[in-house]
């Protein structure tokens, strides 16, 4: 009892040095303990600045032409609120949107893709700072065309274009884009067509793929056969699907990512055998636009910061988050004819802030099933530590061993009402304004000076830490 006592006590005197300005959430009761070790030691991987996506259906661009507009200021500052990043056009509609010379009229059809279209989508990443991966119709299978297409686009956005991807997802091309033989030697044969009708119009035009559904033995085949004509490897990634799945809940999309960790240790494997890159290039929980009640309240969040973390961990480029009209995992929701940040979209935030100029180290933790661990050094010298607790009833006291001696730690936290809410989600204590805009507001900051600490995880919640 007497151990207990100091145990307390020592809490109780933690959460009492802060400073005056800064707001406490009110104690919570003691859960289980959760053991998390950081080992600043070990630096590994440096995440790239533009380690965070977006990922939109090519149809956007001719079916909604104010939505990826220098006019849609809100839009514009909620991209520019996560930094450096990648724009990603493609999804299924970009094998079914055709490339037409014409200039957009009010008689063009939302299937033909025009250089009006391909000129606003310019404007719109050079406003933002996002460059883009461009996807060409693959579907139809007309070189020539494709080529007229990537030209155009060249020219438009001109250093704004980071490559070329042609075709979505071919490895499910023989489910009806192609007959039920087609399989990666086809594709591979295809694909160089298009490389050579592209590059005999534009010698240095770069490109990316295989851009797979779910396929690493195409992943592997395209690195082996393709690294030199290549600057990035991509695939995709959905936790579950489809939508219409009635078993799909959002424990689901919660549960462990061992999946995902075997399938990026795979393809990092074979990035690293030539020196490339990889990166998801289209991602999010329930494929099928996303499970209402699953893929739109907060346990969409934790998934999300969860899953970036998994591919930081694994030498992962970034990760582009699929979203768009009527799809309710989209991180960026237009409702009643406003445009919202989504749970998902403050994830991303606190991503940015745990991970911006980070070199990962090695983290763990002794409840891996429904607790996560990620950690990171910043350039300037601190540890960076990201706790997510993805128990929907447990709170937990994440008893954090470091490596090296701390002299204080500040919290920001990820929270919502419950971890089904889909409205009131803060990130350091702070909603995104009508305007776009976001400030954090609410830091935590406590003394430390040991190598220990503890942080009271409430259910269903996330933090990042800074250990200075």
């Amino acid at each position: 009892m007497k151990k207990i006592g100091i145990i307390i006590l020592s809490l109780l005197c933690l959460l009492s040095c802060r400073k005056e300005h800064v707001q406490v959430p009110p104690p919570i009761p003691y859960g289980p303990p959760v053991n998390v070790s950081i080992n600043e030691n070990q630096p590994d991987y440096t995440i790239p600045a533009t380690f965070e996506g977006l990922s939109f259906e090519t149809q956007i661009l001719t079916a909604n032409p104010g939505f990826l507009n220098v006019n849609n200021t809100v839009l514009i500052q909620l991209i520019k609120n996560l930094g450096p990043g990648l724009l990603r056009i493609g999804g299924g509609t970009s094998d079914e949107v055709y490339w037409s010379e014409r200039m957009r009229t009010g008689n063009s059809t939302t299937d033909s893709l025009t250089p009006s279209d391909i000129d606003r989508l310019s404007a719109f990443s050079k406003a933002v700072g996002w460059p883009v991966l461009f996807g060409l119709n693959m579907g139809s299978y007309d070189a020539a065309v494709a080529s007229n297409e990537a030209v155009y686009v060249r020219k438009s956005l001109a250093n704004n274009l980071y490559a070329f991807q042609s075709g979505n997802e071919p490895d499910v091309y023989n489910g009806g884009m192609r007959g039920p033989a087609y399989n990666y030697d086809s594709y591979q044969g295809e694909w160089e067509t298009y490389l050579s009708a592209v590059r005999n119009r534009i010698p240095q035009a770069p490109f990316a793929g295989p851009d797979v559904a779910y396929n690493s033995y195409w992943i592997t085949s395209f690195a082996e056969n393709e690294n030199r004509n290549v600057k990035l490897l991509d695939g995709h990634y959905y936790t579950a699907g489809p939508a219409t799945d009635p078993s799909i809940t959002y424990h689901t999309i919660l549960a462990s990512s061992a999946g995902l960790t075997y399938y990026l240790e795979g393809v990092s494997l074979e990035a690293s055998k030539y020196n490339l890159p990889y990166r998801i290039t289209e991602s999010n929980n329930v494929y099928g636009g996303g499970k209402k009640g699953v893929s739109d309240i907060f346990a969409s969040a934790l998934w999300a910061l969860d899953v970036m973390w998994t591919v930081a961990e694994n030498n992962g480029a970034g990760i582009n988050f699929h979203g768009g009209y009527g799809l309710f995992y989209s991180p960026v929701l237009i409702q009643n004819g406003v445009l919202n940040a989504s749970p998902e979209y403050y994830a991303m935030l606190a991503f940015k802030y745990g991970s911006a100029g980070g070199t990962t180290i090695p983290a763990s933790v002794s409840k891996p099933q429904v607790c996560s661990a990620y950690s990171c050094i910043k350039t300037d010298n601190t540890c960076s530590i990201t706790l997510i607790n993805k128990d929907d009833t447990n709170n937990y006291s994440f008893n954090v061993q470091l490596s090296k001696t701390a002299s204080t730690v500040q919290i920001v936290w990820l929270t919502a009402p419950s971890i089904t809410a889909a409205t009131g989600v803060t990130f350091a204590g702070s909603t995104v304004n009508t305007d776009g805009s976001f400030e954090t507001k609410t830091i935590e900051q406590h003394q430390v000076n040991g190598k220990s600490f503890v942080v009271n995880m409430p259910a269903g919640s996330a933090a990042v830490v800074t250990v200075h």
